[in-house]
């Protein structure tokens, strides 16, 4: 029996791509560029594949040991790759990436049914975790305007660890702070198959997969698939 629901936040509780767009279109208003979707596009295509490298070991920092560096290098890094190395040097991606970051704290769109089904789960006496890949900056503000601070129990992002979902270190991080016991006693709900779902499935976790956009999974076995977040109700 689950007594720990543990939940992605990026995608899975939020919209996140209009939070990004909105962000996005700061950075270019500082760097006095016009926006466009062919400039989103390519910037979410980069932010993905940079965080996609770095789960997969391809792409390192030069600052492994110290996880404030590191998480600095790699957000800085998607901007420098965005913008270019001719264009941009790694001081001034630090500091469009702060201005990214703060602006990310300013809009939030929640999932359809976030607040609810959250405050039913809270109503049912479970533990709720969020655990995010994503920077401890804007974390408590975006949970806030979601109005779910008040049922959640733990919040915790890989910038504590310095290792992302997939990475076991995540998790033995997540379990550590959330002081979770027992495997069997949590559910991981997320929406990202190659971090949440392949990150549930190779660290003993069961996992159930936020399908929102009907997304064909042929590679990894899910406990249970939804397209709603209150479709957990049919589960929990």
């Amino acid at each position: 029996m689950y007594k720990t629901i543990i939940f992605d936040l990026d995608d899975t509780l939020t919209s996140n791509l209009e939070n990004i767009k909105y962000a996005f279109t700061k950075v270019l208003e500082y760097r006095k560029e016009k926006y466009s979707e062919e400039k989103f596009i390519k910037f979410v295509e980069i932010d993905v594949k940079t965080w996609s490298d770095r789960a997969k070991g391809i792409l390192k920092t030069p600052y492994e040991d110290n996880r404030i560096k590191k998480a600095e290098w790699l957000r800085a890094r998607r901007f420098i790759r965005y913008f270019g190395e001719e264009q941009i040097t790694y001081d001034e991606a630090v500091q469009v990436n702060n201005l990214y970051m703060d602006a990310m704290k300013e809009i939030v769109v929640p999932q359809e049914g976030c607040y609810e089904i959250i405050k039913y789960l809270y109503d049912k006496k479970y533990k709720l975790v969020i655990a995010t890949n994503g920077p401890l900056i804007p974390l408590e503000s975006k949970i806030n305007k979601l109005k779910i601070m008040n049922y959640i129990d733990t919040i915790f992002s890989a910038e504590e660890v310095g290792y992302i979902k997939p990475h076991p270190k995540f998790y033995e991080g997540l379990f550590k702070k959330a002081n979770i016991k027992s495997k069997k006693e949590i559910l991981f709900v997320g929406d990202d198959l190659e971090k949440d779902v392949k990150g549930g499935i190779e660290n003993g976790i069961d996992v159930c997969w936020c399908n929102y956009n009907n997304e064909i999974n042929n590679e990894y076995k899910t406990n249970y698939e939804i397209h709603k977040l209150m479709e957990l109700k049919n589960i929990l």
